[in-house]
């Protein structure tokens, strides 16, 4: 079963599964890895098997090895051409409602957010409520955003030197690679302040105008963004792969829908898996040389309440 909500829509419920594809040439929902290598489309059915494999709790990472590893982080971008590194970990609690329950309450709580919810045979079962667009648009006018630097949405005190760069490596990046695809008509607006639940993050906009199928080459070449990568993107990715000792699944992969007309990609954040009675939350933070291991812990505390606020 897969149910979702785009920002400002009604709720779309379909019965059905995903099959794993080589590439997008047919149009519906769609979910790809971090990595971008497993892609998946979903087809709808009624045949409903329930789960067909037993899944795994992923591995956990203790605060204090977590703190450990941030510090190393820290010291490694002080001392290397590496100038920012998302670094992510899991949190686990137990589930007291059903996921589909979890969903609407998700659904009323963010207007402004992609939610989503599905409980697959193959992929399992993923819920998340993401404020992240990758590319959305019809025929000719297309967007996207840099989300990076984040804070308590409480928070009154100015944005500081580390969230203004995270921000500035991400609108960078999303600019030249807009360029290099050379679209036209291509403005900006921000960065400014939004408010995403919990949190708040800083935001820059960006409109241009291409063909459709342009845009879809420019979301597979914008991500992974550093917003959840690193810069630069290579190193980072290539760190990631090595230390992180969870694997991300889809967390912070592209999830969303398209056909000949538009497209509605988000970067998929906020998520969490449900096996048996938990959900393991997939959150992570931006380090730069500035970065406090304990401030990048609490960050990922507070993201996760964007769904535990709701059980």
């Amino acid at each position: 079963m897969l149910h979702y909500r785009f920002p400002g829509q009604v709720i779309v419920s379909k019965n059905g599964y995903f099959k794993e594809v080589q590439s997008f040439i047919s149009q519906g929902f769609i979910i790809t890895d971090f990595n971008n290598i497993s892609k998946y489309i979903f087809e709808e059915s009624n045949d409903n098997d329930g789960l067909s494999r037993e899944f795994h709790p992923p591995f956990i990472i203790s605060k204090k090895d977590y703190l450990q590893q941030s510090a190393e982080i820290v010291s490694l971008l002080s001392s290397s051409s590496m100038e920012k590194l998302v670094y992510s970990r899991i949190k686990t609690e137990k589930l007291t409602i059903p996921g589909k329950l979890l969903f609407e309450r998700l659904v009323d709580a963010y207007p402004n957010a992609f939610v989503y919810y599905f409980k697959d045979s193959i992929l399992g079962e993923w819920i998340g409520a993401t404020p992240e667009t990758l590319i959305k648009g019809t025929n000719q006018r297309f967007e996207s955003m840099s989300l990076a630097g984040t804070k308590k949405s409480d928070d009154q005190s100015p944005w500081g030197d580390k969230e203004r760069e995270e921000q500035d490596f991400v609108s960078q990046f999303l600019r030249e690679t807009l360029i290099k695809h050379g679209v036209t008509e291509l403005s900006h607006d921000g960065p400014k302040t939004v408010l995403a639940g919990p949190l708040a993050h800083l935001r820059t906009d960006f409109q241009w105008t291409s063909t459709l199928q342009q845009a879809w080459e420019i979301a597979k070449d914008l991500h992974p963004t550093p917003a959840v990568s690193g810069t630069p993107r290579k190193d980072a990715l290539d760190w990631i792969q090595g230390k992180e000792k969870h694997g991300r699944q889809f967390y912070a992969g592209i999830i969303g829908s398209m056909d000949e007309h538009r497209m509605d990609l988000f970067v998929n954040l906020r998520c969490a898996q449900i096996i048996d009675e938990h959900i393991y939350l997939y959150v992570g933070g931006g380090f730069t040389a500035d970065s406090i291991p304990e401030k990048e812990w609490e960050e990922t505390e507070n993201k996760s309440r964007t769904l535990l606020n709701l059980l």
